[in-house]
């Protein structure tokens, strides 16, 4: 499906929360990025029907549903679409089937919805679970509910609005990864919010980033880590080292402790070595700021040090604008 917004933005009162917004998603699972009160959850509720938008128009391929100006406002079970919430949104006095049938009640028989439910179920590993109730599950089982619920009215487009925040580290990883094998496997399309850079790099085809209120850039994770549009993008998504007031910069994994060919070299003083498992996160002071780079092995304090980075890996921020 080919989502387009035309002119969309949300105000409360005084308060722009989403800028004017023209955007084309199309990508298969896309992540909207960006810090705590940036707009993305809004935007999300927006295309969910859950938010009206105060101007601007939505279509969904050729349909138009929500026009402003048209007066036109399709409700949120008539757009194809299934949410899963942070806090997972389940009812505490149903049980496990019962919730992930919630959403096909009226819609198909009790023996062709006994049957979705079932199926549903065994996507998410909770065959087993049935009977129970949200209370007497984990936090990641009670993920996978949400996500069963979703999945089973068969919608065009599942939005994610923080889904993973709730849950510890190992769990989110392993989450994650359980998310994007069954979006693929049901065919749909996905937009999934969140504030973690690891997750949206991992989980995207395509991501847009958001600040106050504005969509600063889009494009594949390769794309906004390596070629930033602006200082935001580039502080938000990975670590950075800047070069001559944050008009270029350039990644730690392109600064090497040897010479090659075509490249400059900077001295400094170690100022920390900091471990990541699998690698040292080296800090270093130079010409008054700090810069980072990464080694296999840490390195001593107040020792100095030359290291070296070749020209075609500096990124310049001059004349880049959002797309």
């Amino acid at each position: 499906m080919i989502i387009r917004l035309k002119g969309i933005e949300k105000k409360y009162g005084n308060v722009q929360a989403v800028k004017p917004i023209d955007l084309t998603i199309e990508e298969n699972f896309v992540t909207i990025l960006g810090q705590s009160g940036c707009g993305k959850t809004t935007l999300l509720k927006m295309l969910a029907g859950l938010t009206e938008p105060t101007a601007g128009e939505i279509f969904f391929d050729d349909q138009l549903i929500f026009s402003k100006t048209k007066g036109i406002n399709v409700k949120p079970n008539k757009r194809e679409i299934a949410m899963v919430f942070q806090d997972f949104g389940l009812w505490p006095h149903m049980t496990v089937f019962e919730n992930v049938a919630f959403g096909l009640r009226g819609k198909v028989s009790k023996a062709k919805r006994t049957n979705i439910v079932h199926e549903a179920l065994k996507k998410v590993k909770l065959e087993t679970k049935a009977a129970m109730r949200p209370g007497e599950l984990s936090g990641g089982q009670q993920q996978r509910v949400a996500l069963a619920r979703a999945i089973a009215i068969n919608p065009k487009l599942i939005l994610f609005d923080e889904a993973l925040s709730a849950l510890d580290a190992v769990l989110r990883e392993e989450m994650r990864e359980e998310i994007l094998t069954i979006v693929q496997s049901i065919g749909s399309q996905a937009i999934f919010v969140t504030h973690d850079q690891t997750e949206a790099m991992a989980m995207s085809d395509s991501m847009i980033i958001m600040d106050t209120g504005e969509v600063v850039q889009t494009g594949s994770p390769e794309t906004i880590y390596h070629t930033p549009a602006n200082p935001f993008v580039a502080n938000f998504i990975g670590k950075t080292n800047w070069i001559k007031d944050k008009e270029m910069m350039i990644r730690p994994e392109h600064v090497h402790l040897y010479p090659d060919s075509d490249t400059t070299y900077r001295t400094g003083v170690i100022q920390k070595s900091m471990y990541e498992g699998d690698r040292y996160v080296i800090f270093v002071e130079t010409d008054g700021q700090i810069w980072k780079f990464y080694d296999q092995h840490p390195h001593e304090k107040g020792a100095s040090i030359t290291f070296y980075m070749k020209e075609n890996t500096i990124h310049s921020l001059i004349k880049q604008e959002a797309y």
